[in-house]
């Protein structure tokens, strides 16, 4: 619904175009037929027939925004899953496995961005070359009608101005019947929407600009709202960002190769002199004119002028084709560097450290790296093409008549203050807008949640008292933000009017030729153009430095230990599976969870044992101890007598295993969640759910190991899962085993199942059985009490039962 107001509300500065636009376009054709004849027909015939490729061309390229979507929304599902099972993914040293895959997807994501960089191309052309073909098209067939028409400076003045005004008004005209067919499918929804007596928030969620993100906050509980206004502040105070904006352009074109900055900028630069060329040859046409003499000498003059003008234009469009693959191949080429190094940097989060920063990931993965994908090529080509052009507009007319020059340093100065007021003003404005008070998403989101959880009357009433609030503060914001763009139009055009009083004073003063005097004239009113399009460039550029600051500040994060070291373990350890604490302290994680402390003892190969604690921080802590999710602070900690603080992380967790209280299961084959580097043939992974009673299920399925698991697993029961998860184990040949204690009520006999694999297949290996139950854990050798991070008991079951209530309990 917040889509189809904002449409109807749009209609409103529409409907002025309804009579605006035809009445521009019949002013312009009637001063150019005035100037140039029925040859002016022939430029606007060129235009109308263009018009329909460019609208095929959009269709294309809408297509192909739709299939990235997809895509896109495949990568995110893939990293949203990632993140949540970031545990598992490090104790099973998978990090690699996941990391193929999301650069696969990612591969797919941008080669749809290199389609549609190079369809940009077009779009290009459309707005930088379309207004030389029709001017040349009809100067063309207005000098060769008629070999008597000779061109004048007043003809090519008036002909080139009306030419550029005539374009945006004449597709705002044949663009209108969309925009109304579109308002009267909104006015039919909402009439249904005003229509209806009772209308709950997922009514008002479901439609416009909300629609994909509504689709999860209705499956959010309340808190989750609350946690979700908490992040939206959190980026509010982000847009505070100046002192770091300098680190972050140079981190983008670091990433965007300084070969490929350095090309963009040549290339964008020759465009810009390209088209000053053209007018050149134009306006310096009519000088040479003067001086022929006869019908040949003109004729020749027409010919190579046309030719010459010609050759500028198809040099040109040969530049901007250059210039939408330069600039397609740097910005890929730094999203593709931006994306690797920020997921290589995820992967090497210490897994309690990313819990803590879920959501902040995902954000920078997903939405930030959208902006630096789609969004900020698009910026980086406009703010390059309007400063460039005035730049070289202001060098030309300094050129022309040297004493402009006096006047470009106070202008320049002022330029910068307007633009340094304008980028303050947007950043406040968009600092209100992420306010959640005042978004109206934000708050159909919060309502929605209220609504779900109460529906009294009294509480409806202040839920529409606080609607009413939001909607007016809505409103006074999108009035102030109009307020802003016409004040920002509003000092541009004066200091567009200043620029164009000042050359026509010094025209008149220093009276040079009339190519000339037209040439300055037709520079002067084409920088107006630009220095439109200059302040919303740069403030759009500096909030898209956000997402580059958010990039930066995740890669600034701490790492977890190298994965890899010099020191490598034997192939075969550990051989015999002993565990042995030596004065073992563990640094405390950052989530809180209490560190181990003073704990020495020895668990002997093959041994089962059984570790038993009031709460589970302290198994939880053994865990990141064995697995070195946390360091040792003093101590040392060996298994098979070598210290596991002189390895590698991936040497280490690779030669353990855990069966988790909740099992993972992860999104692809099922053969992939057994063997994800394919190390076994399929035969072994037969065995191995064989051994594990889950063979027969799996032949069932129709592609068997081929069976793609979703991320529900739902396929599977609970204790299935544990089984396969068992399974993982068995194919790894693990000499130290650690299971957890089912979180879930689980199928008696699926986990007597389990045991007896166990017991079976893991005879000869150490087996860890955590557990806060004490009768769960009888059966085994020895069992070990924690008590916060201290071990306080360490003996066979039988003998801690009969010396005190500590165990039993």
């Amino acid at each position: 619904m917040l889509g189809e107001a904002e449409r109807v509300a749009e209609l409103v500065v529409t409907l002025a175009c309804i009579w605006s636009s035809p009445l521009r376009v019949t002013l312009y054709l009637g001063l150019l037929w005035a100037k140039l004849g029925p040859s002016v027909l022939v430029g606007v015939t060129l235009l109308l027939v263009l018009i329909p490729v460019k609208s095929a061309v959009e269709r294309k390229a809408k297509q192909l925004r739709r299939t990235h979507r997809v895509i896109r929304e495949k990568s995110e599902q893939l990293i949203k899953e990632m993140l949540h099972k970031y545990q598992a993914l490090k104790l099973l040293t998978w990090e690699s496995w996941f990391f193929q895959r999301v650069t696969e997807s990612r591969t797919r994501e941008l080669e749809m961005l290199r389609i549609q960089g190079f369809l940009t191309a077009f779009s290009m052309l459309d707005s930088i070359c379309m207004p030389f073909l029709v001017i040349f098209s009809s100067l063309g067939a207005f000098v060769l009608v008629d070999d008597g028409n000779v061109l004048t400076s007043s003809q090519i003045f008036t002909s080139v101005c009306f030419f550029r005004l005539l374009r945006p008004p004449l597709l705002e005209f044949l663009g209108l019947f969309s925009v109304l067919k579109q308002a009267q499918q909104s006015f039919c929804y909402l009439e249904k929407i005003f229509l209806t007596e009772d209308l709950g928030t997922s009514q008002f969620l479901t439609k416009g600009a909300t629609e994909e993100s509504s689709a999860d906050s209705t499956q959010q509980p309340c808190d989750e709202c609350q946690e979700k206004q908490n992040d939206s502040d959190e980026k509010r105070d982000h847009y505070h960002f100046r002192n770091e904006f300098r680190e972050a352009c140079w981190l983008y074109l670091g990433a965007f190769g300084w070969h490929w900055v350095s090309v963009c900028s040549l290339v964008y630069l020759s465009v810009c002199a390209v088209s000053l060329a053209q007018d050149g040859v134009l306006c310096m046409w009519t000088g040479e004119a003067k001086e022929v003499q006869g019908l040949d000498g003109w004729k020749e003059l027409r010919n190579s002028r046309l030719s010459a003008y010609a050759l500028l234009g198809l040099l040109q469009a040969f530049l901007v084709c250059c210039a939408a693959y330069c600039l397609t191949c740097g910005s890929l080429k730094a999203s593709r560097t931006l994306h690797t190094e920020l997921l290589s940097d995820v992967l090497h989060l210490p897994v309690h450290s990313q819990k803590m920063n879920t959501r902040k990931l995902m954000q920078a993965l997903t939405q930030d790296m959208q902006v630096i994908d789609e969004e900020l090529p698009k910026h980086l080509h406009s703010i390059l093409k309007s400063l460039l052009d005035v730049l070289s507009t202001i060098t030309l007319i300094s050129f022309i008549i040297p004493v402009f020059s006096l006047a470009v340093c106070p202008m320049i100065i002022l330029l910068l203050h307007i633009q340094s007021r304008i980028s303050s003003t947007h950043m406040q404005i968009r600092n209100m807008e992420a306010n959640p008070a005042v978004s109206l998403t934000s708050l159909a989101r919060v309502t929605q949640c209220a609504e779900a959880s109460l529906s009294g009357p009294e509480h409806r009433a202040v839920c529409l008292k606080h609607c009413l609030q939001a909607f007016t503060q809505n409103l006074l914001l999108k009035y102030n933000t109009i307020n802003t763009e016409s004040w920002v139009v509003l000092w541009f055009d004066g200091v567009a009017g200043i620029v164009l009083l000042l050359v026509s004073l010094i025209l008149l003063q220093t009276q040079p030729e009339s190519g000339l005097v037209a040439l300055t004239l037709i520079c002067s009113f084409n920088i107006k153009e630009a220095l439109h399009y200059c302040p919303q460039a740069a403030s759009v550029i500096t909030t898209d430095m956000l997402s580059l600051q958010n990039l930066f500040d995740s890669a600034k994060a701490e790492k977890e230990a190298e994965w890899t070291v010099n020191y490598r373990p034997p192939y075969d350890w550990p051989q015999h599976g002993e565990v042995k604490f030596r004065n073992y302290e563990s640094e405390a994680s950052s989530d809180g969870t209490p560190a181990l402390r003073g704990v020495h003892l020895t668990i002997l190969k093959g041994e089962k044992i059984g570790v038993v604690s009031r709460q589970k921080t302290d198994t939880d802590v053994l865990i990141n101890s064995l697995f070195r999710s946390v360091e040792a602070r003093s101590g040392a900690l060996l298994i098979d007598n070598i210290n596991i603080s002189r390895m590698g992380l991936h040497d280490l967790r690779g030669r353990l295993q855990i069966i988790s209280q909740v099992p993972v299961l992860f999104s692809g084959p099922l053969r992939a969640n057994l063997d994800p580097f394919a190390e076994h043939s399929d035969a072994q992974v037969w065995l191995a759910l064989e051994l594990c009673h889950l063979k027969e299920s799996v032949q069932q399925m129709p592609a068997q190991l081929l069976h793609p698991v979703q991320r529900t697993a739902l396929a599977f029961s609970f204790g299935q899962r544990r089984l396969l998860c068992l399974a993982r184990a068995l194919l790894a040949r693990v000499r130290i085993l650690l299971v957890e204690e089912p979180l879930h009520h689980v199928d008696p006999e699926t986990e007597d199942l389990l045991q007896q694999v166990i017991h079976a297949e893991f005879k000869d290996c150490t087996v860890l059985f955590l557990s806060q139950n004490p009768l769960s854990v009888l059966h085994t050798d020895r069992v070990l009490v924690l008590d916060k991070g201290q071990a306080v008991k360490f003996d066979a079951p039988s003998t801690l039962l009969q010396q005190g209530p500590l165990f039993s309990q």
